[in-house]
C-alpha cells in the first residue's frame, strides 16, 4: 500500500531466510523476478494489485514451504504452473483477475491443505468435470467464476464437506444441480448465475436442505420454466438463513410464490426479467428484513400495494450485525460488493403494467436510495410525501400517465443525482433550486405542458385569481340607488332636520 513502481530488482534470491514477502497494492510492473523462486524459506508471497505481466514460472513449485500465494489483479498470462501440486503446504491460492489461460492442472488436487482457491476473472476453461476435487477435504472457498469452463457441476465437490462458498458463475456449465449438494451443511454462499442449467424446481428442493445457505445467486441460469411455487416446495423448514435470493433473467412463468414471504432474514430479492404475471402481493410489505426488491421487466398488473411502505428495513435504521463481509464478492448492477450492508437499498418495479396511483405510503421508506417506477400505467399526481425520502439518490417515474405539477417539496432531496419524469402528462413550472438545477431537459421531455428554463420554455404569467365580471348596464333606477349605510345616514339627517324645523315653528308660534 505504497506508491512503489517499476520492476523488482534481481537479488531477492539472496535473502536466504525470507519467509514473508508482501508488496501488494503498489504499481510494480514487469515480470516476477526469477530468483524469487529460489527462496525456499518463503511461506507467503503477496504481490496482488500491481501491474505484473508475463507468466508464472513452473519453478514456483520449488517453494515447498509456501502456504499463501496471492498474485491477484495483475496482468499475468500463460497457464497455471503444471507442477503446482508439489506445493503440499499451500493453504491459499489466489490468482483471480489476471489473463491466465488453459485448463486447471490436475496436479492442483494434490494440494490437500488448500482452503482457499480463487481463480475467477481469467481465461481458463476446459471440462470442469475432469477435475477431481475429492482430495481437497479442507477446501472452504472455491471461485472459478468468469471463465469458460464447460460440463456439469462436478459431483466431486460434494465431498469437500468444509465448503462455505462456491462460485461457478459466468461459465458455460450445463445440466442440473447435483443432488449431493444437499450434504454441504456448511455452505453459506452459492453463485451459479449465467450458466445453462435446468430444473429450477429441483435445484431449490436440493438447496433448501443446505441449512446455512445465506446467499443464493441463480440469475440467468434457467430458461422458460415455471416459477417454483408452494406445491413444489412443501418442505419450508429450509432457507431460514437466506439473505440474498436472485432468480432474475430466467424467463420464469407464473406468479410471485408465497413461500418467499416466510423467509424472515431475506434482505435482497431479485425476480427481474422474467415472465411473472398477477399482482404484487401485499405480504411483501411485511417482510421484516427486505431492503432490496427488484421485480422489473415482468408482466405484473394491478396497483402497487401501499403495504410496501411498511418495509421495516427501509423505515428504520436497525443495522443487522449479519451485514458483515461476505465469503465472496458479488456483482450488483455491474458493481462489485464485498459487504451486503453497502448495497443501495431500493425498490424497482419498472417495465410492468402496474396501474392506479403511486402510494403516498412510499414516503415512509426514509432509508430508500433508489426508486424505479418507470414504464407502467400509474395515474394521478406525484405524491408530495416522496420528499420524505431524504436518502434518495435515484427516482425514475418516466413512461407513465402522471398528471399535475412536480411537487416543489422534492427540492428537499439533496442526494438526488438521477431523476426523470419524462413521457407523462405533467404541467406547470419545473421546480428550481437544489438538485433540480443539475437535471437536464431529458429528465422532463415528453410533457408538453411543463415549462421552465431547463426546457427553454417560458411559463405563462400567473393567473390573477379569476376573470373580471362584465359591468352592468346603467338603468334608470341605478342612478338613484343609494348604499344602505349612506341611505340610513341621509334619512336620519333629513328626519332630524324636519323635527328641529317643526320644533322651531312651534317655538316661534
Amino acid at each position: 500500500m505504497n506508491k512503489f513502481g517499476g520492476s523488482i530488482s534481481q537479488g531477492i534470491g539472496r535473502c536466504s531466510k525470507l519467509e514473508v514477502f508482501r508488496a501488494g497494492l503498489n504499481s510494480l510492473s514487469g515480470w516476477l523476478p526469477y530468483d524469487l523462486y529460489s527462496v525456499k524459506t518463503l511461506v507467503e508471497i503477496f504481490l496482488g494489485n500491481n501491474q505484473f505481466t508475463g507468466p508464472i514460472n513452473n519453478s514456483i513449485a520449488l517453494l515447498s514451504n509456501l502456504s499463501i500465494l496471492d498474485l491477484h489483479q495483475n496482468g499475468l498470462i500463460g497457464e497455471v504452473p503444471k507442477d503446482i501440486g508439489l506445493l503440499s503446504n499451500l493453504n491459499q491460492l489466489i490468482l483471480h483477475t489476471n489473463s491466465l489461460n488453459g485448463s486447471v492442472p490436475p496436479s492442483l488436487m494434490n494440494c490437500t491443505s488448500l482452503k482457499t482457491l480463487l481463480l475467477r476473472n481469467n481465461h481458463l476453461g476446459g471440462e470442469i468435470t475432469s477435475l477431481d476435487f475429492s482430495p481437497l477435504r479442507k477446501l472452504e472457498a472455491i471461485d472459478f467464476g468468469n471463465n469458460s469452463f464447460v460440463g456439469n457441476i462436478p459431483v466431486s465437490l460434494c465431498l469437500c464437506r468444509s465448503l462455505t462458498a462456491v462460485r461457478l458463475a459466468y461459465n458455460q456449465l450445463t445440466g442440473e444441480i447435483p443432488a449431493c449438494m444437499a450434504g454441504l451443511k456448511s455452505l453459506s454462499h452459492l453463485s451459479l448465475s449465467d450458466n445453462f442449467l435446468s430444473n429450477v424446481v429441483g435445484a431449490l428442493q436440493i438447496l433448501i436442505r443446505c441449512d446455512n445457505l445465506s446467499v443464493l445467486f441463480l440469475s440467468r441460469c434457467f430458461n422458460d420454466e415455471p416459477v417454483p411455487n408452494d406445491e413444489h416446495l412443501l418442505n419450508l423448514n429450509g432457507f431460514q438463513n437466506l439473505q440474498i435470493l436472485t432468480l432474475g433473467g430466467c424467463k420464469l412463468k407464473g406468479e410471485v410464490p408465497s413461500w418467499i414471504g416466510k423467509l424472515k432474514k431475506l434482505k435482497v430479492l431479485n425476480l427481474s426479467y422474467n415472465q411473472i404475471t398477477g399482482t404484487i402481493p401485499k405480504w411483501l410489505g411485511s417482510m421484516p428484513s427486505l431492503f432490496v426488491l427488484n421485480i422489473t421487466r415482468n408482466h405484473l398488473t394491478g396497483e402497487l400495494p401501499r403495504e410496501i411502505g411498511n418495509l421495516k428495513a427501509l423505515v428504520s435504521d436497525d443495522t443487522d450485525s449479519n451485514l458483515s463481509n461476505l465469503a465472496l464478492p458479488f456483482l450488483f448492477d455491474s458493481l462489485q460488493y464485498n459487504r451486503l450492508f453497502n448495497l443501495p437499498r431500493g425498490i424497482k418495479v419498472g417495465n410492468n403494467s402496474l396501474s392506479g396511483n403511486i402510494p403516498a405510503e412510499l414516503g415512509n421508506l426514509r432509508l430508500l436510495r433508489e426508486l424505479d417506477l418507470n414504464d407502467n400505467d400509474f395515474i394521478g399526481s406525484i405524491p408530495s410525501e416522496l420528499s420524505h425520502l431524504v436518502n434518495l439518490e435515484k427516482l425514475d417515474m418516466s413512461g407513465n400517465h402522471l398528471t399535475g405539477e412536480i411537487p416543489e417539496s422534492l427540492k428537499k432531496l439533496h442526494f438526488l443525482s438521477s431523476f426523470t419524469v419524462a413521457n407523462n402528462d405533467l404541467e406547470g413550472e419545473i421546480p428550481q433550486g437544489g438538485q433540480f438545477d443539475t437535471f437536464t431537459n431529458t429528465s422532463f421531455e415528453g410533457n408538453p405542458k411543463l415549462c421552465g428554463s431547463v426546457l427553454q420554455k417560458i411559463c405563462p404569467p400567473a393567473s390573477s385569481g379569476g376573470q373580471d365580471e362584465p359591468e352592468e348596464e346603467e338603468s334608470a333606477t341605478s342612478l338613484y340607488t343609494i348604499p344602505f349605510g349612506l341611505g340610513y345616514s341621509v334619512g336620519f339627517f333629513v328626519v332630524s332636520i324636519s323635527l328641529i324645523f317643526r320644533s322651531s315653528l312651534k317655538w316661534f308660534n
